[in-house]
């Protein structure tokens, strides 16, 4: 792998897949990739100031350089690229899903990302690296469907919306500035936030909750997955201008996925989930929706009510083309993911 950068700037570096990239970066990850091996290069990560001080006292951080910034904040983006470098290369993670207001989406998803790539493209940086999502496409038709690159914008509420506008605002600067889009689904691995602990308990205690049939197909894209799609994309001169789907190799129907981490939960940790009993009929997560849009219509955000309108769509993607032009192979599935998530600092034992 030709990583010939000298500075890579990152946002989003203390959340769920900015720990996972730092790590890679100063440590390597034979799971990510087993030939990439950390460089002479230097990594300076933007965080919120009231996280700074206490992301400097990390050890998975001793070997970067931490920087207190808002991506809201232009002249703040700015003093984040003021640093001597010949061949930057800026990984922007930063962003923003549950928020306390609707106006947060564009505040953060949108200006935000004009604010870092604006200064990125004024101090000369050589490639970006810009995380987007499944949101800006909606749901698939069925589950036979899966969303390519070609597929149409069909934002799912203000979240992807906020998205898509972030990338039609990146596609008019893709090319001249070597500007590459990837779309990872919904997020699992190590490093996971309360509210993933949270969806594993239901599981354990047999009370996630199945909207309709339960055979709803769902992408998932493990952080270690995702890293290395971001990692390829940012050597491969093919990824200039381009948009990837970045997934596990396969999508799972919301079943397989509670069975698989039932699977994981019994014959890895030894606690036995109870049985499933708890199944809504499909018109819930429809209700659920429409009273999530009224209130996102009303600025109001409510995330419990925004996860139960998901939980019958099918949202999935395929990873063909991310595999053929970047080499992209993703080496961790579902069962393995869970497995090292839950290892990880002891999770499982919140589940016991």
């Amino acid at each position: 792998m030709n990583f010939d950068f000298d500075k890579i700037f990152v946002t989003g570096a203390t959340g769920w897949l900015g720990r996972q990239l730092c790590k890679t970066l100063s440590v390597g990850d034979a799971d990510v990739l087993e030939n990439f091996k950390p460089g002479d290069y230097s990594v300076r990560a933007m965080t919120l100031a009231g996280e700074l001080e206490a992301a400097k006292k990390e050890p998975l951080f001793s070997k970067i350089e931490m920087t207190s910034g808002d991506v809201t904040d232009a002249e703040s983006c700015r003093k984040f690229f003021d640093s001597p470098f010949k061949n930057g290369l800026f990984i922007h993670i930063a962003g923003i899903i549950h928020p306390k207001s609707i106006k947060d989406f564009y505040r953060i998803n949108v200006e935000g990302t004009k604010n870092l790539v604006e200064a990125a493209e004024a101090a000369g940086v050589k490639k970006m690296v810009i995380i987007s999502s499944n949101s800006p496409l909606g749901c698939n038709p069925n589950n036979h469907h899966l969303f390519d690159e070609n597929a149409p914008y069909n934002p799912y509420m203000n979240y992807g919306k906020s998205k898509m506008e972030m990338e039609l605002y990146l596609k008019n600067k893709m090319a001249k500035n070597n500007i590459t889009i990837i779309r990872p689904p919904w997020f699992y691995g190590e490093n996971q936030p309360d509210r993933q602990t949270v969806f594993y308990k239901m599981i354990k205690d047999g009370k996630f909750p199945f909207v309709g049939d339960g055979e709803n197909l769902r992408s998932k894209a493990n952080v270690k997955n995702i890293t290395q799609g971001i990692l390829l994309a940012a050597t491969n001169p093919k990824s200039r201008g381009e948009i990837y789907w970045i997934a596990d190799k396969t999508a799972y129907s919301m079943k397989s996925m509670v069975h698989t981490i039932s699977e994981v939960l019994d014959k890895e940790f030894g606690i036995k989930p109870k049985e499933n009993k708890t199944h809504l009929p499909f018109f819930v997560g429809q209700i659920a929706e429409k009273i999530d849009a009224t209130l996102q219509s009303l600025g109001i955000y409510h995330q419990k009510i925004h996860v139960l309108s998901e939980l019958n769509k099918n949202i999935a993607c395929d990873i063909s083309k991310a595999e053929r032009e970047l080499g992209y192979s993703p080496k961790v599935d579902l069962y393995k993911g869970v497995k090292d998530a839950l290892y990880f600092n002891d999770e499982y034992k919140k589940l016991i």
